[in-house]
């Protein structure tokens, strides 16, 4: 039975994973409801993270807390771990290029055109050790997420400040501070577990990163609703319909 530790990380892992699931769920729900090809894009691309992360937090939250071993866990466990990689990197490498095409003076952030085949190698480097890492000594070893994930943070958030289209720089803004939570919490596991013996203390230290990364998700997701653009026009709808038509000549 798990110890009332557990419970408690049990409980922080749910809560962050409700908040992905309302991520996902606000995305695809916009998505509907944007015109502009682009923003829809995006749209998906968020509440498709959102699935991904409810998925990972979904499992991680379980296997964790029952202290499950079994080979078949571990195998699941890798899939879905080295996949992330995959999928987080698509996700960067996709929304880095339509930045660059936002900002006026087309700028290279960070030379990100030539260096994203050298992230790409690593990224998939990384998945596939994840996988054999996972199968050999468990999930639970498997190392956080790589040096790539934080230069695309970095990319996104340097875009953001150059991008003409301001609804599409507080997206930007949203989705760095979202990639680099994720990247930052993963990356104080090792550190913390010299202080800590139980690892449910360990984990239960990284999870208000992660809430804030999946928060940061939300909010990424609800920055491409044009707010100022429908406020304006609910605003000048009712002058329209209330007018008092002029005497016909």
């Amino acid at each position: 039975m798990p110890s009332e530790l557990g419970y408690l990380f049990l409980a922080s892992w749910l809560f962050v994973t409700a908040i992905f699931l309302y991520s996902a769920y606000w995305s695809f729900m916009i998505r509907r409801a944007l015109v502009t090809s682009l923003y829809r894009r995006q749209a998906f691309w968020v509440g498709g993270m959102g699935v991904y992360f409810v998925a990972l937090s979904v499992f991680l939250a379980f296997a964790l807390t029952l202290e499950i071993t079994e080979l078949s866990i571990n195998i699941l466990g890798g899939l879905i771990i080295s996949s992330g990689f995959i999928l987080i990197f698509l996700w960067i490498d996709s929304t880095v290029s339509i930045a660059r095409r936002s900002d006026p003076l087309f700028r290279d952030t960070l030379r990100w055109s030539k260096l994203r085949y050298l992230f790409w190698l690593v990224t998939i480097g990384g998945a596939i050790g994840a996988l054999f890492t996972s199968i050999n000594s468990g999930f639970s070893t498997v190392a956080g997420f790589g040096g790539a994930l934080f230069f695309g943070a970095v990319a996104l958030l340097l875009s953001a400040k150059r991008s003409g289209d301001m609804t599409l720089r507080r997206h930007l803004t949203w989705t760095g501070l979202c990639i680099f939570l994720l990247w930052l919490s993963s990356q104080l596991e090792q550190p913390l577990s010299y202080h800590f013996a139980d690892p449910f203390l360990v984990q239960s230290l990284t999870v208000p990163l992660v809430a804030a990364g999946a928060y940061s998700l939300y909010r990424s997701a609800k920055s491409l609703v044009p707010l100022g653009h429908l406020m304006s026009t609910d605003a000048d709808a009712p002058s329209i319909s209330t007018s008092p038509a002029g005497p016909s000549s």
